[in-house]
């Protein structure tokens, strides 16, 4: 029923994927607000929406603009340290984990590339009647600190993309040898992400 709701509050466009996976009503919640809250002004700035994913424990909201993309986060897995949802900035495929886990800074860092002495971190996931308050607080942070991605002026991006990926470890494999011994090296996809967008 929660699902059908939601269909008739959020309109849903042709180009949009939709996909449920035994979302929980704190989820449909925080989508549905999302969704009314950030679609007008990314349809502004000519990003459409892409993706939306709504399970028990997660949300994923994708708007696209030829190569870049705006995703929102969420997770309230119960293996987190935390109960969070991030603004992504990225480029490239969306879809890719490879693609998004390196062409990719979330907000935060931007604002920390903007304006060094504030207070970053991820937001909080708001539940209830903190929903609306939370998601018009981190659309306003995007069209301030987001405002030269969103018009596609990407250097900011670039440089703070770099720093981040400067700094990063590539992920590491760890497995038995021959003799049981495990030995551990650099994942080689990751070695190559980090080298392309360093």
């Amino acid at each position: 029923m929660e699902q059908l709701d939601f269909f008739k509050r959020t309109k849903k466009i042709d180009a949009e994927k939709v996909i449920f996976k035994k979302p929980s009503l704190n989820h449909i919640a925080f989508a549905d607000k999302a969704l009314d809250i950030f679609s007008p002004e990314m349809e502004k700035f000519g990003f459409i929406r892409y993706r939306t994913e709504i399970g028990a424990n997660l949300t994923t909201i994708v708007f696209r603009k030829d190569t870049q993309y705006i995703k929102i986060d969420a997770s309230t897995e119960p293996r987190d340290l935390n109960d969070c949802y991030k603004i992504i900035l990225g480029e490239g495929d969306s879809e890719d984990f490879w693609e998004w886990d390196w062409n990719s800074v979330a907000l935060w860092r931007l604002k920390q590339t903007i304006d060094p002495n504030t207070k970053v971190q991820e937001y909080s996931f708001p539940f209830r009647d903190k929903i609306s308050y939370s998601l018009i607080n981190a659309k306003n942070e995007l069209l301030k600190y987001g405002l030269t991605f969103l018009n596609g002026d990407l250097p900011i991006f670039y440089n703070t993309r770099q720093e981040q990926n400067r700094d990063r470890e590539p992920y590491k494999i760890h497995s038995p040898d021959k003799n049981g011994k495990y030995q551990t090296i650099d994942e080689p996809k990751s070695v190559e992400m980090k080298k392309k967008y360093s």
